[in-house]
This record gives C-alpha cells, sequence and structure tokens, in this order.
C-alpha cells in the first residue's frame, strides 16, 4: 500500500516512523480539538485593534503553525480564498483532525481521534460543527478497502512516514464518502492541552455524576511508562480542575454508561468553561505563553490573516449562531449510524464500529452544506 507523493516545501521534519497496533485505544477527544484550534484562533482575535502588534506578535508566529499540503489529483478543488484575508462572500468547510502524540506514539503512526468538519457559513452568520465518530466503517479510498475512519490519516502517513500523505487520505475519504468539499485543514496534538489549560488558570466544571475509570492510560504524566494505567476518580459537583485534571476530565471512555456521547458532553462543558477564560485581559496577559503551548501541537493551512480573520469573526458570534451535529447512533431522521461488530484485517481482530446511515446522514449533509438534493453519501465504495 506504498504511494510516493510530493511535499510542499514547507514540509516539516518529523521523527522517524515508529509502526503500532491498529487496535482501539483510549485518546484524546473532540473537545481537544476544538480548545486548541479555538484558542490558536482567539488568541490573535482578542486584539485585532492593534494592527502592528498583531503583524509582530500574532501573524508572524502563527505562521510557524502553516504547512501547505497539496490536493490530489481525485480531489475536488476549492474556492479562492477573498483577498485581504477576507471570509465574507463564501462558505467554508474545515476538517478538523485530532490526534494523539503522547509517548505511546511516534509520528506519522497516529490514529485520528478526532474527525469533525466545521461549516461557517459568515454572511448567514452561522456555523455547524459536523462530528464524524471515529469508530465509522467507511471506505478509505487510494488503499481500497473497509475501514474505521481513524485509520484514514495513519494508512496514508505510515506509506512514506509523511504527514502530508496522511491529511491528504484523511481529507479525501471525508470527501468521497459524504461528498463535500474540505478548503481548509488543521491537525492539532494533544500534549499542548494541559499546559494551555495551566496558563490560563484552570477551568471551573460542575461535575454532573462521579467519574471512575479504572484503566485510565497514565501515559501522559508516567513518561517511565507510556502503556501505563491507573485508577481515575473525579468526584461530582463543582470543581477547578487543573490542566492535567481537566484533560483526564475530557479525555476518560470509561466513565459514562452512554460512551463516547458522555465524552462528548464533557468535552463541550470544557469547552464552554474555557471559552470564559479568553477574555481580552488573559489573552493578552498570558499571548506568549499561549503561543509557546501551541507550537508543534498545531497545523494548519489557513493562513495567518485567515486565522485572524475567523478570529474576529468568532469573537462577535453567539452561541446560539453555534449547531452541533454527530453522525453516530441516534433516534428518528436523528439516527445517522448502527452499532456492529466486524472483523477488522488491518488490525487482524474483530472490531466495534458504527455502521453510517447515509439514507439519514444525506439530508442533514444537503442541509448544511446547501448541496441542494445530490445523493453523494456513498460510505461503501461501490
Amino acid at each position: 500500500m506504498d504511494e510516493q507523493s510530493e511535499r510542499p516545501s514547507s514540509s516539516i521534519n518529523f521523527p522517524p516512523s515508529g509502526k503500532r497496533s491498529l487496535r482501539k485505544s483510549n485518546k484524546a477527544g473532540r473537545g481537544l480539538v476544538i480548545i486548541i484550534l479555538l484558542l490558536s484562533l482567539l488568541l490573535c482575535g482578542g486584539i485585532a485593534s492593534a494592527y502592528s502588534y498583531i503583524q509582530n506578535n500574532i501573524l508572524t508566529p502563527f505562521s510557524n503553525f502553516v504547512h501547505l499540503v497539496s490536493r490530489g489529483s481525485d480531489e475536488p478543488q476549492t474556492l479562492p480564498a477573498p483577498e485581504f484575508g477576507s471570509i465574507t462572500g463564501r462558505t467554508w468547510n474545515i476538517l478538523l483532525l485530532g490526534s494523539d502524540n503522547d509517548g505511546k506514539f511516534n509520528f506519522p503512526a497516529l490514529l485520528t481521534q478526532v474527525m469533525m468538519v466545521v461549516h461557517v457559513d459568515p454572511d448567514n452568520n452561522r456555523v455547524t460543527l459536523v462530528s464524524i465518530p471515529r469508530d465509522s466503517w467507511v471506505h478509505v479510498p487510494e488503499v481500497g478497502g473497509m475501514h474505521k475512519i481513524d485509520q484514514a490519516f495513519f494508512l496514508g502517513a505510515t506509506q512514506h512516514n509523511s504527514f502530508d500523505d496522511g491529511v491528504r487520505l484523511a481529507r479525501a475519504t471525508v470527501e468521497q464518502d459524504y461528498g463535500i468539499t474540505i478548503d481548509r485543514y488543521a491537525w492539532v496534538g494533544l500534549s499542548g492541552f494541559a499546559s494551555v489549560i495551566d496558563t490560563l488558570g484552570g477551568v471551573d466544571i460542575d461535575v454532573s455524576h462521579p467519574i471512575v475509570d479504572d484503566t485510565y492510560p497514565d501515559d501522559t504524566a508516567n513518561t517511565s511508562d507510556p502503556f501505563a494505567y491507573r485508577r481515575l476518580y473525579i468526584a461530582p459537583g463543582p470543581q477547578h480542575l487543573d490542566g492535567q485534571q481537566a484533560l483526564e476530565y475530557v479525555r476518560s471512555r470509561h466513565a459514562d454508561l452512554v460512551g463516547d456521547i458522555g465524552r462528548i458532553n464533557r468535552q463541550q462543558a470544557v469547552l464552554s468553561a474555557l471559552k470564559k477564560k479568553l477574555s481580552l485581559v488573559n489573552i493578552a496577559t498570558h499571548l506568549t505563553e499561549l503561543i509557546n503551548d501551541l507550537q508543534g501541537k498545531v497545523y494548519t493551512d489557513l493562513s495567518p490573516d485567515e486565522m485572524l480573520a475567523f478570529a474576529n469573526y468568532g469573537r462577535a458570534l453567539p452561541d446560539s449562531a453555534v449547531q452541533h451535529l454527530t453522525l453516530g447512533p441516534g433516534a428518528g431522521k436523528q439516527d445517522y449510524g448502527d452499532y456492529a461488530n466486524v472483523f477488522d484485517p488491518s488490525a487482524g481482530a474483530e472490531q466495534s464500529v458504527i455502521i453510517p446511515n447515509c439514507a439519514n446522514i444525506q439530508p442533514a449533509m444537503n442541509n448544511i452544506f446547501d448541496l441542494g438534493d445530490v445523493q453523494s453519501c456513498n460510505v461503501t465504495g461501490s
């Protein structure tokens, strides 16, 4: 399944690959990606009135996050960006990829624990976050066959130890299986999450029920054994969480009877709490530290000017303008997938997966992405 592709001139020198099993393991979730990406955008949005300060202290450092990934020959072409960094006059689809980059993993042997498409419609003041469950059982182009969608980046990246190939294959998988065009991507690693929370002074969370996880991965605090586990307990009630505790709260996968849905709710709670800390004063006071926290943990093909434009747009966006949709099991017309067990040849074992329900996914995608009445959801590759 080797395939050589051309890397752009801005290519990053990552450490050599370390192969690992594709078996399901505990990872960070969607909330980490949203939180860190929003931080990277809001850092500059909070002080958008001082151009020279932005140019020297934000746009220049943010250029370190920029990593262009060329489009494959079979990928749809995107619309050109408006001039002067404006984001108005068109809609945007941004693919968020979230990967663990802790001690257990060596790049590019990473699964994307998060795959989310952020649809931004500036002219109608609307943002929709479409989460694709990482266990979605879909066709992966180029390599062929059915795989969990969290393997798409892995399968692309490990062919030639190429980050670019991983992004390209993950992007093409979403585009071809769900019938939408991805305009920009953002990849976010886990390791900076705790330090960002600590820099901002922690977060206040009302823990609705006890979080008890007997097999929580102890791989970020216990650097001597990246495969270690320990028992996690977070008491219910109002809690002030530091960075490591917040990471534990959003990362645990065994603490909810409703599984990943409960974890999504916890991630959203941390996101809401963190949003309250992103005041102008707090951002300006800790700007240098926050940018340092994100170095090496965020890569994107958004230009610094686009980041600034999105930040300015997001500052004034009310919560009511942001909608969330998870393409997983549900009820009625909101049933976007079914739980199942399948044998995965890549993992060499039976896997718990979600079989996407295109009959219900398609109308939702047509409505969100203004696709008309097309039938573009095809997750089987047939």
